[in-house]
């Protein structure tokens, strides 16, 4: 039985050739780089949809790009289109991405894993943006799309198989299913993100104080530095202990 099945997402940059090149060879045990486009390493072969970041001379801004075995591409691009602006309440300073690849190789601490992927798209008139309601319409029966189980406006989207896509088996969410893909709709600001959510071989009193200038959430074990950049949105890499384990089990029930 063919299914048609989301088969990779793709993060797409306009061509800032030092930033992107940079931020490749950053995330470079994560994956593979082909020209203008680094691929993550997946857990299984067969889990689909496979992760990209890549990047486009064309585009004017950031955006998803959403492809499917059949041809079809679902496209999003990554900008506030509320008409209001609204400053963080959190405190932090962006780094330069040299800057923060130096701090990092300097510790010992170089990224050995994505969790997940994602961006977030602000949204202040209804819990949901409308985008990301359409794009839960037009993915959820073409990969494992789940919503988040406590309530929030956090989608993630699950590595699988085409069969446990199809609904041919059950899925067993006692498997690790890395990388994961998060589409968010927020409120706390009016910047959009594009974050990359990664794990070192560090205890978080390690490598939090290497980035004074980032946001710090002591309760996950986890820091956002914000990297500098030319486009019109936050790129944060989020760094969290290595976890051996996956959280995977935590989304039993709520797929779409």
């Amino acid at each position: 039985m063919n299914i048609a099945f989301l088969e990779s997402i793709q993060v797409v940059f306009p061509e800032e050739r030092e930033f992107i090149g940079q931020l490749f060879k950053l995330l470079g045990r994560l994956g593979t780089t082909q020209k203008d486009r680094f691929e993550f390493a997946c857990s299984s072969l067969e889990y689909f949809p496979k992760l990209h970041i890549k990047s486009d001379r064309k585009l004017p801004g950031v955006r998803v790009n959403f492809e499917v075995s059949d041809g079809r591409v679902f496209s999003e691009t990554v900008v506030n289109d509320t008409g209001k602006e609204k400053r963080s309440p959190h405190t932090y300073q962006p780094v330069n991405i040299d800057d923060a690849a130096s701090r990092l190789n300097s510790a010992g601490f170089p990224f050995v894993a994505l969790d997940h992927l994602g961006f977030n798209l602000p949204w202040f008139a209804s819990p949901l943006h409308p985008r990301i309601a359409n794009l839960r319409a037009a993915l959820s029966p073409l990969c494992l799309y789940h919503h988040f189980p406590t309530g929030e406006a956090w989608d993630f989207i699950l590595p699988g198989d085409c069969d446990e896509i199809g609904g041919l088996k059950e899925i067993d969410y006692s498997l690790i299913r890395k990388p994961k893909f998060e589409i968010v709709s927020f409120e706390k600001a009016s910047t959009p993100l594009v974050q990359i959510d990664v794990g070192v071989q560090a205890r978080y009193d390690e490598f939090a104080g290497l980035f004074p200038e980032a946001l710090k959430d002591p309760q996950f074990g986890n820091i956002w530095v914000y990297l500098e950049n030319r486009f019109t949105i936050d790129v944060c890499l989020v760094i969290n202990p290595l976890s051996a384990g996956d959280w995977s089990h935590f989304f039993i029930g709520s797929r779409l």
